[in-house]
């Protein structure tokens, strides 16, 4: 899965984080999902939905599915797609 730097956004478009790594796979153009590892991102909610704004412009909603500790301070945050990333 390829890396990308990116901003979370909530779902009205007000930034939660930026210059966030992002490891993404896409295997349709709906579907896509990825995982984010950062330790400022321990408020993103299990279930709840947030704005990814890519890099290179493509922007896509996303529902966290799952936010857990991957070591001392990183949280390991599994995101599924809710629509196109375009």
């Amino acid at each position: 899965m390829p890396f990308f730097r990116c901003t979370i956004c909530q779902d009205d478009g007000s930034p939660i984080a930026k210059n966030v790594t992002v490891m993404l796979a896409e295997t349709k153009r709906d579907e896509w999902y990825g995982t984010i590892t950062a330790a400022h991102l321990t408020s993103l909610g299990s279930g709840e939905r947030y704005l990814l704004q890519l890099e290179d412009g493509r922007k896509g909603e996303f529902l966290v599915r799952r936010n857990t500790q991957a070591g001392d301070v990183d949280r390991a945050i599994a995101i599924r797609g809710t629509g196109p990333l375009e």
